[in-house]
C-alpha cells in the first residue's frame, strides 16, 4: 500500500531527486518565483488555473499538480475537457468548471497554452492579471507574463517545478498527474527526452506507484469507447492521401477524437496525418508525424503554426505533435495542409513536385506525382504505379 503522505525530494546541486531521477531545477528560477508569489498574494481575491480548450490530459495534470501545491485554486478549462482528461479528474477526485467567469477572479494561471485563441475568443485585454505557464517553444501571441521552458516535454514538469520550490512535496495524486502527461504528450515516449525519463524515474522511485496504474487511468474505459472506436474507423474510411517519394501523407474528417484519429491513420501506414473536426463555427486540426519525418528537419509546430496565419487561426505544438484551433472550412484546411506538407516532404526528399491530377469527391483517392530523375515515383487513385 502506497503511503498518503508527501514525500519531501532532496536538493541536489543539478535538481530535486526522490531515489532515481532527477527533476532539474527551474530555467530561471527568479521568474518562477514571480509566479509562486502572485499565486499567494492574489489568494484571497480568487485564483483561476485556466486549461485551453478540450483539455488534455497535460493540462489537466499541470492543474491538478498546482492545485495540489496551492489548495486556494479554482481549476478551468475553456469550452471543453477531453475524455482522458475527465478520467484524471475523477481518479483524483477534482472537477474542473468548462467556461469560467474570468472576471471573479483577480489572477489567471494559463497552463499548456501558446496562442490566446486556446482559452478564450482571441480577445483577452479585458482579462485580470495572467501568467501563461507553457513548454511549447513559441508564445509571441502573449502580451502578458509568460514562463515557458520548451526543454521539457510536458507541461506537468514545470508545475512539479512550480510545487517543489514553494515547498510542497509529492503525493500519490500529483505523481499519477504527472506520469499521465508525460506519458500523454511524448506519444507513450515515442518523442522523449532525456530529461522526461529522469523526471519519470524520479516520480515512480519517489511515490512507489506502478506504470501500469498510470496507464490505466490514462486509457481505462476510454480504450473501449464505443465513440472513439467509430471515430478512429470514419477517419480511416475518408482517408485522403498522397505519396512523396517512399512517405505517405494522409487527411481525414471526424467529429471528435481528433488526435486518437490521428494515431490510428499512423499506425495504418501513413508517415504524417492531419484530421480535422469541423464542428459549426469551430475547427480543430490535430497533425501527426513519425520520428523518420522529424528527423528530415520537418517541425509541426512550426508548420501549424504557418497554416494558422495562412487561414487567420493559430496554430502550434510539438516538432512531432501540433494543432490549430479556429474556425473555416475543414476541407480547405486539409487541402492546404496536403499542399503545404507534400511541398515542403519534396523538398527535404530532393524529389521534383508536379502538380498532382486531384479527383474531387472521391474519398481514400488522389493522383499526385514526384519524382528525382532516374527513379519516378506516382500515386494513382492511391496505388503506387
Amino acid at each position: 500500500m502506497i503511503d498518503p503522505t508527501p514525500k519531501r525530494p532532496t536538493s541536489t546541486k543539478n535538481g530535486w531527486s526522490m531515489g532515481y531521477g532527477l527533476l532539474p531545477y527551474p530555467r530561471d528560477e527568479i521568474r518562477m518565483w514571480r509566479v509562486i508569489q502572485d499565486i499567494i498574494d492574489h489568494r484571497e481575491e480568487g485564483v483561476l488555473v485556466l486549461a485551453h480548450h478540450n483539455a488534455d490530459i497535460d493540462a489537466v495534470g499541470t492543474a491538478i499538480i498546482l492545485k495540489k501545491a496551492f489548495p486556494w485554486v479554482v481549476l478551468g478549462a475553456y469550452r471543453s475537457v477531453s475524455h482522458a482528461g475527465r478520467s484524471l479528474l475523477a481518479h483524483v477526485g477534482m472537477e474542473m468548471e468548462v467556461d469560467p467567469d474570468v472576471s471573479g477572479f483577480s489572477l489567471i494561471v494559463i497552463v499548456d497554452s501558446s496562442s490566446t485563441l486556446q482559452v478564450s475568443e482571441g480577445d483577452i485585454s479585458g482579462w485580470p492579471r495572467y501568467w501563461v505557464i507553457d513548454h511549447h517553444a513559441d508564445h509571441s501571441h502573449w502580451s502578458g507574463n509568460v514562463y515557458q521552458d520548451p526543454m521539457m516535454g510536458a507541461c506537468v514538469e514545470i508545475a512539479l517545478q512550480i510545487s517543489f520550490l514553494s515547498g510542497a512535496g509529492l503525493d500519490e495524486d500529483m505523481a499519477v498527474s504527472a506520469l499521465a502527461g508525460i506519458v500523454a504528450d511524448t506519444g507513450k515516449f515515442r518523442f522523449t527526452k532525456p530529461v522526461d525519463m529522469d523526471v519519470c524515474s524520479m516520480v515512480l522511485s519517489g511515490s512507489g506507484i506502478k506504470m501500469e496504474n498510470v496507464l490505466g487511468v490514462i486509457e481505462g474505459e476510454e480504450y473501449f469507447d464505443v465513440s472513439k472506436k467509430i471515430a478512429q474507423l470514419k477517419a480511416v474510411r475518408r482517408v485522403r492521401f498522397e505519396r512523396v517519394g517512399d512517405q505517405i501523407v494522409a487527411t481525414s474528417m471526424v467529429s471528435s477524437y481528433e488526435a486518437a484519429a490521428a494515431r490510428a491513420l499512423l499506425v495504418a501506414g501513413a508517415d504524417v496525418v492531419f484530421i480535422a473536426a469541423d464542428r459549426k463555427d469551430e475547427l480543430r486540426i490535430s497533425s501527426r508525424a513519425k520520428p523518420h519525418i522529424l528527423a528530415l528537419g520537418v517541425h509541426l509546430g512550426n508548420f501549424m503554426e504557418e497554416i494558422g496565419r495562412e487561414t487567420g487561426n493559430q496554430g502550434g505544438g510539438h516538432d512531432g505533435a501540433a494543432g490549430l484551433n479556429g474556425t473555416g472550412s475543414g476541407e480547405k484546411a486539409l487541402q492546404l495542409c496536403m499542399d503545404r506538407m507534400t511541398s515542403l516532404l519534396a523538398g527535404k526528399l530532393g524529389l521534383e513536385l508536379r502538380k498532382p491530377d486531384r479527383r474531387s469527391g472521391q474519398r481514400g483517392r488522389t493522383a499526385g506525382r514526384y519524382h528525382n530523375g532516374s527513379s519516378d515515383h506516382a500515386v494513382r487513385d492511391g496505388v503506387p504505379s
